[in-house]
Formats: C-alpha cells, sequence, structure tokens
C-alpha cells in the first residue's frame, strides 16, 4: 500500500468515526484532508489547521 493510500484510509476512517458520533465533516476539512491524502501538508499541519478553525489554539 502506498502513502497515499494509507492516508486516504486514514481520512475515511475518521469521517466514518465521526458520522458514527452523530458529526459531520465540513467542506473545509474535506478539502484540507485532500491536501493531507495528496501530501501537501503533514499531519501536524492538519491537525493544527482543524484546532485553529475551532478555536482551540
Amino acid at each position: 500500500m502506498t502513502m497515499t493510500e494509507q492516508r486516504r484510509n486514514w481520512v475515511i476512517e475518521a469521517a466514518h468515526s465521526m458520522s458514527l458520533e452523530g458529526l459531520e465533516v465540513s467542506d473545509d476539512c474535506r478539502a484540507e484532508s485532500e491536501e493531507y491524502v495528496a501530501g501537501k501538508v503533514t499531519s501536524d499541519e492538519l491537525v493544527r489547521k482543524a484546532r485553529a478553525r475551532f478555536g482551540l489554539d
């Protein structure tokens, strides 16, 4: 499995986990997740963006 495929699986699993909790993935989150899958941002950057979006930093 390539790193891109692994990243895609992690993103799918995270979205599924959110849906099980009754949450919906926003369009912004989807777009940022695609950047991560494509290797344009690291996981640390992805987390930093999500935390900033929700005012956690």
